[in-house]
């Protein structure tokens, strides 16, 4: 009673707070905060603009105060070195070139928040585009915030780093890179024919590879969205884990029998996994926890399947409730599907 009393006053003294404000503006208006300083929004409108052209090496793209403006992003192949944006006016970046190195800070100069959250945010679809040559190796590409959509096309990259805490699509199409970190928190990852080398992803997302090869790449995917590889997808060294290590792994309770069949499941739920036409190099490993695990038309020596409680389907071998089946394990090329309470299957 005593926290709902004081929540009713903070909701009294906010809205003397918004009359006072809405009062002094000369009636409702969206307003923000500039420090301590009461400002209206400022009015938005629809621009289109192309920056000098530079040539860099780098992109890298820092912590500006509109850092959750949605904006989209594309880097690609183009003729030439070329930065554009269309969009808001008051979500323009601010684009700088540093010793081979282009700077990007998100726009908006507001600090704090809007009291009308509506009018606050843009009803103006934003943009922003960089283009490289083709025959352009860029050393070092960092992209961190949030966005609508990320896109990287077409592209050869020493280093990359992407980072972003909610945003919606993820795409990387024909991209080669020599170390990478990945890092997002977004609806949906595609990566297409892309050869991704040294690092890691750690997704909570979909994800959805086609074609390329990731080689030394750990996967991590923290959801129970889908993940699919198919297409050719060659993997080649790190593996790829649908569980977090503190569930079902590292911390599992060995105090529990392994055939216990009123064995109740109470891990943390996984993704499933279905893979279809890829190829293994050398020894690969999916690790699952609740998930399906699904292997198809896979070029490879040989399978080791192991589940604690669940199902494991290997050609004409099945077991029902945990245990561990092989074929051709002792081989170089060998694909390993480990499981706490899902289903592993080849086919």
């Amino acid at each position: 009673m005593k926290k709902i009393f004081k929540a009713g006053w903070v909701i009294l003294a906010l809205g003397a707070v918004l009359a006072i404000v809405g009062a002094a503006f000369n009636g409702v208006k969206a307003v923000e905060f500039n420090g301590f300083k009461v400002q209206t929004v400022k009015k938005d409108t629809a621009i289109t603009k192309t920056y000098a052209k530079k040539e860099f090496e780098r992109i890298e793209f820092v912590n500006g105060s509109g850092y959750f403006v949605p904006m989209e992003l594309e880097i690609r192949q183009g003729q030439d070195y070329s930065v554009s944006y269309s969009g808001s006016s008051r979500f323009e970046p601010k684009i700088d070139y540093q010793n081979g190195t282009l700077k990007v800070a998100r726009g908006q100069e507001m600090h704090g928040f809007s009291f009308d959250l509506n009018n606050y945010q843009s009803k103006i679809d934003s943009k922003l585009i960089i283009t490289v040559p083709e025959n352009v190796k860029l050393s070092f590409v960092k992209v961190n915030g949030n966005y609508d959509n990320i896109k990287l096309e077409k592209l050869n990259i020493a280093t990359l780093e992407l980072e972003a805490n909610s945003s919606e699509k993820l795409s990387l199409n024909e991209v080669t890179t020599e170390r990478t970190d990945i890092d997002m928190n977004t609806d949906e990852v595609t990566l297409t024919n892309s050869k991704l080398n040294n690092g890691e992803l750690s997704l909570v997302a979909d994800l959805v590879v086609s074609g390329g090869e990731l080689t030394n790449i750990n996967v991590k995917v923290d959801s129970e969205g889908r993940v699919y590889y198919k297409d050719g997808l060659v993997l080649n060294g790190g593996g790829t884990q649908l569980a977090d290590e503190v569930y079902g792994y590292e911390s599992d309770d060995d105090n529990d029998a392994d055939n216990d069949s009123d064995y109740v499941d109470n891990s943390e739920p996984s993704a499933d996994l279905d893979a279809d036409t890829i190829t293994i190099k050398g020894k690969y490993e999916i690790k699952n926890n609740t998930g399906v695990t699904r292997i198809m038309n896979a070029t490879v020596q040989g399978y080791r399947l192991t589940n604690k409680h669940g199902k494991n389907n290997l050609h004409d071998q099945q077991q029902t409730n945990g245990g561990t089946l092989e074929e051709n394990a002792d081989q170089a090329d060998v694909l390993t599907l480990s499981s706490r309470t899902g289903e592993n299957t080849v086919k």
